[in-house]
């Protein structure tokens, strides 16, 4: 219907305007009929404003306007005709249109319930838009934030472990219309991290953790979305002082140079190796006080000491002179330094140089320095030194014996050469106490067992015949091993020290008695065993790793040395070699036998006509050879192999098992 008002104003304009306003209506929307135009007044008359009617006429749509609205009500219509015999979710809410030929369904789906007609119902539905549904999603989870704090052993490490809480919500969306729908929630999570920076410090309050807090390692820890291990707080480590040390101000090992290549293509083996030497007044050595450390804290604020530092022990030999820090030469001569732990021993020893052959003429050498013979130790003659003994060409049929080191730079044939503080029967007695150890260490522990026992009884606090049975049953090769070494000890008694014979009373006193002594008893075993290992480890590294053996070739002869052994030449012929360190030929070894503690490393063994050769490492080295010919016979421990064809590249140790393996 029409609405229409009557409006005044001063002119057309203005009545017009106060219509339209009291219309709420734009000009295109009304028709306007004028009434009566305004008129001026004449003298003293009143001006007449002008009336005008406004008719508010309802728009008619425009052709596009219609057609467009067809086209919606069309789509509502087919909408509704697709929408036929689907079921769909709209707002969480169910809806569903029936056909004559179908009818939807809906399998409840995780995280939904659903009711129909008030019942609840699971699995698949048939839906009928007379029935009633209602659909619930699972309600929300929420899970608070796992941690714990771990302080370490050491109290110097702090750990976070921490898993973060979480908020599960379930929501069902929006699903478009289908025959069948499978109503299932979204699941979403949400992490919440419910550890506050609070709470996590009174914890570490309550653990007494007041030092080495890392607050950005804490806030990375709250802020975490996953599970997690942080270190939010570390003490402070102890740094450790340094013991006062020694400063060599010379070459302090001897330089191997290796044999030089004359221009001719031949070698001259006096380049073999250089002995440092040193300068009257020359500084040698320089001592250097301890350096304390400075002590640590822990993350509950307790100090961590440090060792304390200790200074160089300093004991002067011949040929120097202490000056403050500082160890000066006071004669020209080879530089001896003896360390062991924080004591060291400096001397410098002088040198001796025979010009020419060592004969009938010149007699025997005996020097407590270095000797250098220029020429040749000859037939029967004999050459001893504390030192170093350099021979700058042969040694035939003489002895050669120094505590330090023997270079020949040529041959040695029919001769001795002894070098080393261990000598051939102390190593011998070394050997064997080696093995004595190893036996006695297991009856120990055997009669250890024995005693333990709850169903050992004895009459009498001395174990003798216990201690002798178990050596009649099962440890008689302590026997066998201790013999050996009394009889060794007897032989060399007079040159002995006086704690191998001190060993040898004990030894007969504990398995070589027919009556029972105070050494018959468990603790009395245990000092015997100390003993022994304490023996062997000083025997075993002094002076081993300082001493050597350089030479070219050797023949008929027997060469021993605490330490390492080098034949660089043609190689050595039906000699005795014993080695304390490494032993290594770089010629051939034909005939004869060789032992090496620390390992052997050989070019050429045995040869074409199977003359014997034997080799012999310990049971934990190796044995390495280019070239083996048929009938050189390896050893390593206890157990043998015999080539039986030539071989080469070979590397033997020992398995597990206790047998040669090739590797």
């Amino acid at each position: 219907m029409n609405q229409t008002i009557i409006s005044t104003g001063r002119n057309v304009q203005e009545a017009v305007n106060a219509g339209l306003t009291l219309l709420r209506a734009s000009y295109e929307e009304v028709t306007v009929e004028i009434i009566q135009q305004e008129q001026k007044g004449v003298l003293f008359s009143r001006v007449k404003p002008a009336v005008v009617k406004l008719t508010k006429v309802e728009r008619q749509p425009t052709y596009k306007e219609q057609k467009k609205a067809m086209s919606v009500e069309a789509e509502k219509d087919r909408e509704v005709n697709n929408n036929e015999g689907k079921v769909w979710v709209k707002q969480g809410k169910l809806y569903c249109k029936t056909s004559p030929s179908h009818y939807p369904t809906v399998t409840v789906g995780e995280g939904v319930q659903l009711w129909k007609n008030g019942e609840r119902v699971t699995g698949t539905v048939v839906m009928t838009e007379k029935d009633e549904f209602d659909i619930k999603v699972k309600e929300d989870e929420t899970t608070e934030t796992n941690w714990k704090i771990v302080i370490d052993e050491s109290k110097m490490c702090v750990t976070l472990y921490i898993e973060p809480g979480m908020r599960k919500t379930y929501v069902l969306n929006d699903i478009a219309p289908a025959a069948h729908l499978n109503l299932q929630a979204e699941e979403k999570i949400e992490v919440q991290q419910t550890l506050s920076y609070k709470r996590l410090l009174e914890e570490l309050q309550n653990l007494q953790v007041v030092l080495g807090f890392k607050h950005s390692e804490i806030v990375r820890a709250l802020n975490a979305t996953k599970p997690g291990e942080f270190i939010i707080a570390q003490g402070i480590p102890p740094r450790e002082g340094r013991n006062g040390w020694v400063e060599l101000k010379f070459q302090a090992t001897n330089q191997a140079k290796g044999p030089k290549v004359r221009e001719d293509g031949t070698v001259d083996f006096r380049e073999l190796k250089t002995i440092p030497t040193v300068q009257k007044g020359q500084v040698i050595v320089v001592i250097h006080p301890p350096e304390p450390g400075l002590s640590g804290m822990t993350v509950t604020n307790d100090p961590i000491p440090v060792k304390e530092t200790k200074p160089v022990i300093v004991q002067l030999g011949k040929g120097v002179e202490m000056v403050g820090n500082t160890i000066i030469a006071t004669e020209t001569g080879r530089p001896i330094i003896q360390q062991k732990g924080l004591a060291i021993k400096v001397s410098v020893v002088q040198k001796f140089v025979q010009h020419g052959n060592v004969d009938l003429a010149t007699g025997n050498i005996h020097f407590k320095g270095d000797v250098e013979v220029l020429g040749s130790v000859e037939d029967g003659m004999y050459v001893e030194a504390d030192g170093a003994v350099v021979v700058a060409a042969n040694v035939n049929r003489a002895t050669v014996s120094s505590k330090q080191g023997v270079i020949v730079h040529h041959n040695v044939i029919g001769s001795t050469i002894t070098v080393g503080e261990n000598r051939p029967v102390i190593e011998e007695l070394v050997q064997t106490l080696r093995s004595l150890g190893e036996q006695l260490q297991l009856f120990v522990f055997g009669l250890q067992q024995i005693i333990t026992s709850p169903t050992f009884q004895l009459e009498d606090s001395n174990l003798y015949p216990v201690i002798k049975l178990l050596l009649e049953r099962k440890f008689p090769e302590i026997m066998a091993i201790g013999k050996r070494y009394l009889d060794i000890q007897h032989t060399n008694r007079l040159v002995l020290e006086q704690e191998w014979n001190a060993l040898a009373q004990g030894l007969r006193q504990t398995f070589f008695t027919l009556a029972p002594n105070d050494s018959h008893s468990l603790e009395a075993l245990q000092q015997l065993l100390a003993d022994i290992k304490g023996i062997i480890e000083k025997y075993q590294a002094e002076n081993s790793e300082s001493c050597y053996v350089e030479l070219s070739y050797a023949l008929n002869s027997t060469i021993y040395c605490s330490g390492d052994i080098t034949i660089s030449g043609q190689g050595c012929y039906n000699s005795k070699i014993h080695a304390g360190g490494l032993l290594k030929i770089d010629g051939i070894i034909r005939g004869g036998e060789v032992f090496a503690r620390r390992g052997a490393i050989i070019k050429e063994a045995g040869s074409s006509a199977g003359v014997a050769t034997f080799i012999a490492v310990p049971h934990d080295q190796s044995i390495e050879i280019k070239h083996a010919w048929e009938g050189t016979v390896i050893q390593i421990g206890k157990a043998r192999y015999r080539f039986s064809q030539e071989q080469r590249w070979i590397k033997a140790v020992l398995n597990e098992a206790g047998k040669i393996t090739f590797v």
